[in-house]
């Protein structure tokens, strides 16, 4: 057998010599697609760049992750109280009140304006309250008033 009929055959792994590349000639001659970047890892990415910040007269190069963090807790601290809701559901744990500690009103609030203080404060955090802790509420002043709604409506 000859070299010439060997490559005439046709078969699985062996096609047709006219179809075959030729030598430097790509198979795929576009190359393959570039990976589509997922929106996440982009928006990390760009979190991750540095850039300069000026702050009390000096420049510090931070990322851009570390510029807003520091954003977020100066402006808080400024209190702003949309940031401070931010920073609290960004880290919650920071913001727990431990089990051991006591709550309760101090001696110089009344029972009236404790319950209305802890309505204010669950309603800025954001937390529902449990109709437990209402129903413990009970008592001469504990009923809701005209005069109670509207000075809570004006928060």
């Amino acid at each position: 057998m000859s070299r010439d009929d060997e490559d005439d055959k046709v078969g699985y792994g062996k096609p047709p010599k006219k179809s075959r590349f030729k030598p430097g000639q790509s198979g795929n001659p576009r190359g393959r697609r570039k990976r589509t970047e997922n929106i996440g890892l982009a928006i990390l990415a760009e979190l991750g760049r540095p850039i300069t910040v000026r702050e009390n007269g000096k420049e510090q190069i931070l990322t851009k992750r570390d510029a807003i963090a520091k954003t977020i807790v100066s402006r808080a601290m400024d209190k702003d109280v949309r940031m401070i809701q931010l920073l609290i559901s960004l880290v919650p744990d920071q913001f727990r009140i431990p089990d051991n500690a006591k709550l309760g009103p101090s001696p110089d609030v009344s029972s009236e304006e404790a319950a209305i203080l802890e309505r204010f404060v669950a309603r800025r955090l954001g937390s529902v309250a449990t109709d437990q802790s209402r129903g413990e509420q009970a008592g001469p002043h504990a009923g809701p008033t005209g005069a109670e709604d509207k000075r809570d409506n004006n928060d």
